[in-house]
């Protein structure tokens, strides 16, 4: 039987095959006529131990082995029979050589050589070639992943996650030989395998032993291809210190001393391992010369330049490359671009003049608190080298934080300087403001941009739609909004903007009661990222406000849960979004308890809210739950600056219709009918522009008279579908629910109740409204409260009457004796002196456990 390779269980089998190797032993130990063979490979391909397995397996099979060239390798100890095994057979000396093909002969040994790809002898060369005619050589080649596992298990009893194991092959391309040490290297020393991490001492002890093995003319140029020398480029051709070499012999001992791959490059193994162990005052003039070679052949740097600053090689030149490096890679990989500006710093560069560039890389990476950093250091008086990029950064940074106005004046102050990107900026900013005039004549004064990127095309069509929209034409501004957003959406550039234009859209879509509109639009900006990580948030919370509008609860929670949830702080403008989605959906589900804890968690934001076109629809719902709650003084200061804002405009329709629909509300709420009547005609002049606020001026009208008693089916009826069509579903069905509660035919009620059940299924307030009229109460007489119940037992607490009751909650005096009645019935009381007592002692049990 023949003897295992116990090698071939570990590695072999992975490389060359492991049957070739078993093959080569069996013919060793049964073949009669005398073999001849060759095993290459580059230095550490593992040609020594596969030497060692066959000499330990011959023997066990009673082989007589020879090893090496010596005084016994003559025709009297290597007779026929015996196997000679001969390693770095490339060194052999020319009489080495001929001894041993003096012993190529019918009744000679078997020999097997083991030799590198170079160098060799002419008399080697010979010897080789002859023993290549007889058979192939058997050329061991590197692990593969597999191997790598394989072997790992065999070293470190364990094995190792997928990511290790490519990390030990990107480190070692595969030699065995550095496989070993990398995996000891783990095994003895715990090291980490991350790129960053230095290798453990003892490890870079063996390892540098072996590049110190190499020749000296060798080794330099191994540490010249460490440092960033490339074996392809003209660089080395153009070094003073390899003038006088052969490069092409040099390349070939490297890929033959198996620390340089085939395609020439070195092994990151081993330029760790040099660059760890050379002292930098060896590393120094090679670095230099490199960058004097790379400068005398008028290439660029390139990656090169990363290499020598992280290596602490500091020079004018090098910096420089770094910087026009970064700066390609600024507009669409600004992750990249900021490590490659810190990079350029600890090559020299001055930290003052590279700000505004990284100002834009931390923005565009979405870390806005480290730009708001970087620019408060350059922005102070005195000429910034990069102003006008500073300015715009600077501009996107404080209308984040909802000063506009200076970001305005910023960008207005870029566009005097004949800027022709500053001014679409200055303009859609300007126009958020309320002021169309002076945007166009920004647009009309700014040169036009020659040669315009996609982002930059975008961001005229911002400004040139969201003017249309204010000065009458909102159809027109809605398209050119939603083109912007495509083309934002299609480009890579990154680029700080004071708004995306997928959220002027959605809001000029809102406003004319196209929802689907708005959501499309927010959804694809959302998929593609549109203004980068820091407007993911904003396109999130502009998202929910606009589910909210269309009755999609669940959807809008989610939303701003996603939004909230995030790492990534929010700017004030995006915190009066979020808090605007959270009283809205607490207002949607008559959950006073709830929607007091939002409201006292927004107060201090609502007091300092900024106002600008897109702060509408998120003081609208404020608005609302301020009268609810009795509040209205925290909204007066923020509403009076929007209808300023409106009054600049002339009123104009789009955009004050649902402010004025919400002062509607807050005024049935407050039962103020001079408010009331004050709006209802401003929507009424509206509706002959404004389809929206036609439909809107109608069901206030009807809204207001069925408050008062008098509900006529078809034209409730009539106005809830053109409520829900113009984009207000959720009002809609409470339109019609209050309706419902106040007509007087039972019939009627029981219809108004199926229409607002098919507008809102879920609505708490119906289900009160549908017990009142059905005589159904599903709930048990337990002693709980419901939300409603308890919303109703405080406002009894406060010595509300019942038509104060049903002002304040939004129901009939008739559905809130409904209620006390029920709360009376579950409590067991029946005096209200009883009941007050009892409803103290239930809310603050209820209030205690929750």
């Amino acid at each position: 039987m023949t003897p295992a390779l116990s090698w071939t269980e570990g590695r072999i089998e992975d490389t060359v095959g492991g049957e070739d190797a078993a093959a080569l032993l069996r013919e060793l130990i049964d073949g009669r006529a005398p073999i001849r063979a060759g095993i290459t490979g580059p230095g550490g391909a593992g040609k020594s131990t596969l030497l060692h397995e066959l000499a330990v397996a011959l023997r066990a099979a009673g082989v007589e082995v020879v090893t090496g060239v010596d005084d016994r390798t003559n025709a009297e100890n290597c007779t026929q029979g015996t196997t000679l095994l001969v390693d770095d057979a490339e060194h052999l000396s020319d009489d080495e050589a001929s001894a041993l093909t003096s012993l190529v002969r019918a009744d000679g040994p078997h020999i097997v050589l083991a030799f590198r790809p170079w160098p060799r002898s002419d008399a080697v060369a010979r010897l080789v070639d002859r023993f290549g005619r007889e058979r192939p050589h058997l050329v061991l080649q590197y692990l593969s992943v597999s191997g790598i596992r394989r072997w790992a298990r065999v070293l470190l009893g364990d094995e190792l996650r997928d990511e290790e194991v490519q990390r030990v092959l990107d480190l070692t391309g595969g030699s065995p030989r550095f496989v070993d040490h990398v995996l000891l290297a783990l095994r003895d020393d715990g090291w980490d395998l991350r790129a960053t991490t230095p290798l453990p001492a003892t490890a870079l002890e063996r390892l540098r032993h072996r590049v110190d093995r190499l020749d000296p003319e060798l080794r330099d140029f191994i540490v010249a291809l460490a440092v960033g020398f490339s074996a392809s480029g003209p660089a080395l051709a153009m070094s003073a210190r390899f003038a006088g070499s052969d490069l092409r012999e040099l390349m070939t001992a490297a890929r033959a001393s198996g620390v340089v791959s085939p395609d020439g490059a070195l092994l990151p193994i081993a330029r760790i391992t040099v660059l760890q162990s050379t002292p930098a005052h060896e590393l120094w003039p090679i670095q230099r010369e490199l960058v004097d070679a790379v400068e005398a052949a008028g290439v660029p740097l390139g990656d090169t330049a990363v290499e020598l600053a992280r290596h602490g090689f500091r020079d004018p030149r090098v910096a420089e490359a770094l910087r026009s490096h970064a700066d390609d890679a600024l507009p669409t990989e600004p992750v990249e671009a900021w490590h490659l500006y810190a990079a350029c710093i600890e090559a020299g560069s001055d930290v003052g003049a590279l700000a505004g560039r990284r100002a834009q890389a931390a923005w565009s990476a979405g870390d806005v608190r480290a730009a708001e950093r970087l620019l408060d250091g350059v922005l102070t008086p005195g000429e910034h080298p990069d102003l006008p990029r500073v300015m715009k950064v600077a501009g996107a940074v404080w209308a984040r934080k909802g000063m506009l106005r200076r970001a305005a004046d910023a960008y207005a102050g870029l566009a005097e300087t004949a800027d022709p990107t500053a001014a679409p900026l200055a303009a859609m900013t300007l126009a958020m403001l309320g002021e169309p005039e002076r945007s166009r004549s920004i647009l009309a004064m700014a040169p036009e941009m020659e040669y315009p990127t996609s982002s930059q095309l975008a961001v005229s069509l911002t400004a040139e739609g969201i003017l249309d929209a204010l000065e009458g034409a909102p159809d027109r501004g809605l398209s050119a909004l939603l083109q912007a957003s495509s083309l934002m959406n299609e480009s890579d550039e990154s680029v700080a903007l004071p708004e995306v234009p997928a959220v002027l859209a959605a809001h000029v879509a809102l406003n004319a009661g196209e929802l689907g509109i708005a959501v499309e639009a927010l959804r694809s900006a959302t998929d593609a990222a549109q203004g980068g990580p820091a407007f993911r948030n904003r396109l999130r919370l502009t998202h929910a406000l606009v589910a909210l509008r269309a009755d999609d609860p669940a959807r809008a929670r989610a939303l701003l849960e996603t939004a909230t949830s995030s790492h990534r702080p929010l700017g004030l403008r995006d915190e009066v979004l979020a808090h605007s989605v959270r009283i809205g959906l607490a207002r949607r589900t008559d959950d006073l308890a709830t929607l007091v804890r939002a409201w006292n968690g927004a107060r201090q934001t609502v007091v300092r809210m900024p106002i600008d076109l897109t702060a509408l629809p998120a003081l609208a719902e404020l608005a609302i739950a301020a009268a609810r709650l009795h509040e209205s003084h925290f909204v007066a200061e923020p509403l009076e600056r929007a209808w300023a804002l409106l009054d600049g405009l002339g009123r104009a329709a789009s955009w004050s219709t649902n402010l004025h629909w919400a002062a509607v509300q807050a005024a049935i709420l407050r039962n103020d009918g001079s408010d009331l009547a004050a709006h209802s005609t401003a929507l009424r002049d509206h509706g002959e522009a404004d389809r929206v606020a036609s439909r809107l001026a109608e069901a206030g009208d009807v809204w207001a008279s069925a408050l008062a008693g008098d509900v006529d089916l078809p034209t409730v009826e009539h106005a809830v579908r053109d409520l829900a069509l113009a984009g207000y579903p959720w009002d809609a069905s409470r339109l019609a629910g209050h309706a419902a509660a106040r007509a007087a035919d039972h019939q009627d009620t029981l219809r108004l109740l199926a229409v607002a059940r098919h507008l809102h299924p879920e609505g708490s307030m119906l289900d009160a409204q549908r017990e009142q009229v059905e005589g159904v109460d599903a709930r048990h007489d337990d002693g709980t409260l419901s939300p409603r119940e308890r919303e109703v037992a405080r406002l009894v607490l406060e010595g509300r009457t019942y038509a104060e009751i049903g002002a304040s909650i939004y129901i009939s005096p008739r559905t809130a004796e409904h209620h006390i009645a029920r709360i009376r019935r579950r409590l067991g009381v029946t005096t209200r002196s009883d009941l007050l007592a009892r409803l103290r002692v239930v809310l603050d049990d209820e209030d205690d456990a929750r």
